[in-house]
């Protein structure tokens, strides 16, 4: 009974540790950034090998495919060639290809 409860603890305690570190990393990845969004086919194909219209952003010289329900909100038709510049909230993806949106918005001009 006690090898078996040490088992279970080990287990435990491993699954939370490690459940901590995903923790850190997404929290990592999460940030804030003034993009040029666009059509991630028509104004940046190049870049991002897309066959059909989405949104995209480009950050500094990367460009990112734009994902989630606040994309969907402020791009209703799924095209984004008339975009500008807009502030991204959200995290990257692991593969680094996409950010996850939580909040986009045009960026104000001052």
């Amino acid at each position: 009974m006690k090898k078996a409860t040490f088992v279970v603890g080990a287990l435990l305690f491993v699954m939370l540790t490690s459940f901590g570190v995903r923790g850190e990393e997404n929290k990592k990845d999460a940030g804030e950034w003034t993009a040029t969004v666009g059509c991630a086919k028509c104004n940046f194909a190049k870049e991002t090998e897309a066959k059909e219209c989405g949104v995209a952003a480009k950050v500094g010289d990367k460009t990112f495919v734009l994902k989630g329900d606040a994309v969907a909100k402020a791009f209703p038709k799924g095209c984004a060639k008339d975009g500008g510049e807009y502030v991204v909230k959200g995290k990257i993806t692991a593969d680094g290809k996409a950010i996850e949106v939580a909040d986009i918005s045009k960026k104000e001009k001052k």
